[in-house]
């Protein structure tokens, strides 16, 4: 029996060939694509991305009828690492044949600053005449962080979509308010279920990876970033690695080891040597012999055959998966009822709803802004009913309300609320003092640096941007 072993990495197109007369059996080594990481916010990281599958099966039969059909190897992709601002988008999927990607990671909310979602990995497979034979699941991408919690990793257990196809991995939730993007999930014979996105401005949690067919043979499905399949002699290192938080999942690997009794031989020197290819002239022209076969009682045996791999990006890719099935995704950001009474800088009171651009309040000075949101975090505090993200002055101590004693939530019903933008960056309601709409980021370093923030909010808000265009750019 003769072994022919034929390595394929990720290429972005699917690998064909004929299988060639002689073929009794193959070998498949696959490892699928890893989900990518979610990215941060300025609680913490995002989650990082579960490994691609790995699956293994030695002597899958190739019956006669599959002789000189077309046999389809595609290595999955890995899914892009999410990034971090207002609305940031989710990380692109990791591809693989066409309804086998994984799905996009969730976006963070658009009021910023959170993390989004990473996305799935694509799977790797092998499909002989239009039918599965063996395939590795796409690991599911991790989830973005929000201002109160972590994004959650990738899971490397599968949950089935119930989208059609059924193959594809779901996108991740996305977030409408202030929070963390969910991860999604990856390809595979059914595909992976999205993760949540934040409940107000929490982190959302990491999407399923996708489930495999092993082929008879056995299947590993990793742990955390660590793919199966290591100790393999087929493996090569850092293939299907889980994407750490921000980054992208590795791609995915194939090997295919064909088994034949064709196989052809010559004496040289009193060494037999294999024939790997033989030639004819007609007209002139060398021609390749691409089979050769000799009668034994009547039927024609197989002397030697060539694979010959071509490769076509025709039904290759998906521009993102199916829709999300998680929940969660309203709430966050820091914002007021329609009614609570704000101090101006005369003395008077007007309503949070009324205050317009332009406006002298009392301690914030000139307002340049003003904002009108959706939240399902609402807390009353001291009889102000206000998001539980707010920042609040408290013993001399700035503190989010849902961390005080003092806060009492109202529950997760969702609630308008309004909110403006000062040169001072404060608000005074009844005597307390509250800070205006601080982006998150800026909430975290008034609680790491204290007051000196109001002084330097606009340096501050510059460094962001410039972070921002950075991870942006490099994506």
């Amino acid at each position: 029996m003769a072994s022919d072993a034929f390595t394929f990495n990720y290429t972005g197109t699917i690998n064909q060939v004929v299988i060639p007369p002689g073929t009794e059996s193959i070998d498949v080594h696959l490892w699928g694509g890893a989900g990518g990481g979610g990215s941060s916010d300025a609680g913490g990281p995002g989650g990082t991305g579960a490994a691609g599958h790995y699956v293994t099966s030695s002597t899958i039969t190739i019956s006669s009828a599959q002789i000189n059909t077309i046999m389809e190897i595609v290595v999955g992709g890995g899914g892009a690492g999410g990034s971090s601002g207002g609305g940031a988008p989710g990380g692109t999927n990791g591809k693989s044949k066409t309804g086998y990607s994984g799905g996009e990671g969730g976006n963070a909310g658009p009021n910023p600053y959170s993390g989004s979602g990473g996305g799935g990995g694509g799977a790797t497979l092998v499909r002989i005449d239009g039918t599965d034979i063996a395939v590795a699941g796409g690991g599911g991408g991790g989830a973005g962080a929000g201002a109160g919690s972590n994004g959650t990793a990738g899971v490397n257990t599968n949950t089935a979509t119930g989208n059609s196809p059924g193959t594809l991995g779901e996108d991740g939730k996305d977030h409408s308010g202030d929070g963390g993007g969910g991860g999604a999930g990856g390809g595979g014979v059914d595909g992976g279920t999205s993760g949540n996105a934040g409940s107000g401005d929490q982190g959302g949690t990491g999407g399923k990876s996708g489930s495999n067919n092993a082929a008879g043979g056995t299947e590993d499905n990793g742990s955390g970033v660590t793919p199966g399949g290591t100790g393999s002699a087929y493996y090569t290192s850092g293939v299907a690695v889980g994407g750490q938080p921000s980054s992208s999942g590795a791609d995915g690997k194939a090997v295919v080891i064909f088994n034949s009794n064709a196989r052809g031989s010559v004496k040289v020197g009193g060494v037999w040597k294999d024939i790997n290819a033989a030639y004819y002239k007609v007209s002139g022209a060398w021609k390749r012999i691409t089979a050769g076969y000799y009668k034994v009682g009547g039927v024609w045996k197989a002397i030697f055959a060539l694979s010959t791999f071509t490769q076509t990006a025709a039904g290759f890719g998906d521009a993102n998966g199916s829709s999300s099935s998680g929940g969660g995704g309203t709430g966050g950001g820091g914002c007021f009822i329609a009614g609570t009474m704000i101090t101006m800088a005369d003395g008077s009171q007007k309503a949070v709803e009324l205050v317009d651009i332009g406006d002298e309040v009392a301690v914030g000075g000139k307002v340049f802004a003003t904002g009108k949101f959706l939240i399902n975090n609402l807390y009353e505090y001291k009889g102000i009913q206000v998001s539980g993200t707010h920042m609040v002055k408290e013993d001399g101590m700035w503190t989010r309300v849902e961390n005080s004693t003092h806060g009492v939530s109202l529950g997760n019903e969702d609630a308008i609320v309004y909110v403006f933008g000062s040169e001072n960056r404060r608000i005074i309601i009844d005597g307390t003092e509250f800070t205006d709409y601080f982006e998150l980021s800026e909430q975290q370093e008034l609680v790491n640096h204290g007051e000196q923030i109001f002084s330097n909010w606009q340096d501050h808000d510059r460094q962001i941007h410039d972070k921002n265009v950075n991870i942006l750019n490099a994506r």
